[in-house]
């Protein structure tokens, strides 16, 4: 049985907004956004989220010393390598299946949105708090024991003289058909940050992978959204063509 405290935390919903929110929306954010950094296998994003996360769960699953001994173990999460794993804190197996590292960029008046790098991950969920964490993030009433994810690694720049602030992405669509939203089957950390006048600031987009072991999507289509002030004025339009990718 889950506490009622666990239960309340599981059903929130993220308020995706810009700057000057609510601090409630800020803090279900934040929740949010600590599931996530585990599920990224990014060990700086992880730390820093570490202590909002601790009121979702305390929960830390210990990876086994046997686990810990084979060649493949990544204990600090950073995945380069074909066949490599880590264990995130909820229990989720995660293997790195596919990589590719070719940067690609689009670019919208002063901004550039440039793709560093991105991963097809195995994830196996260990435990059930491994596989409740995972539906927070994405969104999703049931995911299998074994399942696919996409991990994007990118980095915004922002040439302007001012602050921007930052509504996510749109949407994500694979050569299989499906389409990803923060609303549905992805999360993306943008969402809600800043990016400072002449500065470049990375993020990371985790997004479910329907079927892939069976059908595996091969292509990103990556639509991103507009840009605003921090007083919530548009000042960029979304890119006017997708973010095109290849997953092998």
């Amino acid at each position: 049985m889950k506490t009622k405290g666990y239960l309340i935390i599981l059903t929130m919903i993220l308020a995706v907004g810009l700057a000057g929110c609510g601090s409630n929306e800020n803090n279900q954010s934040n929740e949010k956004k600590s599931l996530s950094a585990n599920m990224s296998n990014d060990p700086s994003s992880s730390s820093s989220s570490s202590n909002s996360s601790k009121s979702w769960s305390d929960y830390q699953y210990k990876v086994p010393k046997s686990v810990q001994n084979n060649t493949h173990y990544v204990k600090n999460g950073d995945l380069s390598k074909k066949h490599q794993f880590t264990f995130d804190r909820f229990g989720t197996r995660q293997q790195l299946a596919d990589v590719t590292t070719q940067p690609t960029n689009i670019e919208v008046g002063k901004l550039t949105y440039k793709v560093n790098q991105v991963r097809v991950i195995k994830n196996t969920a260990k435990t059930p708090q491994a596989k409740e964490a995972a539906e927070q993030v994405l969104n999703l009433q049931h995911i299998p024991d074994t399942y696919y994810t996409f991990v994007l690694n990118y980095t915004i720049t922002n040439r302007h003289h001012f602050t921007i602030a930052l509504n996510g992405v749109d949407y994500v669509k694979t050569n299989q058909g499906q389409t990803l939203t923060t609303a549905n089957q992805l999360t993306d950390s943008s969402a809600g940050n800043k990016v400072g006048a002449n500065r470049a600031v990375s993020f990371a987009m985790t997004g479910y992978l329907h079927d892939y072991a069976t059908k595996p999507a091969t292509k990103l289509a990556i639509k991103f959204g507009p840009v605003y002030t921090t007083s919530q004025k548009q000042v960029a339009n979304a890119p006017g063509s997708t973010l095109n990718l290849n997953l092998k």
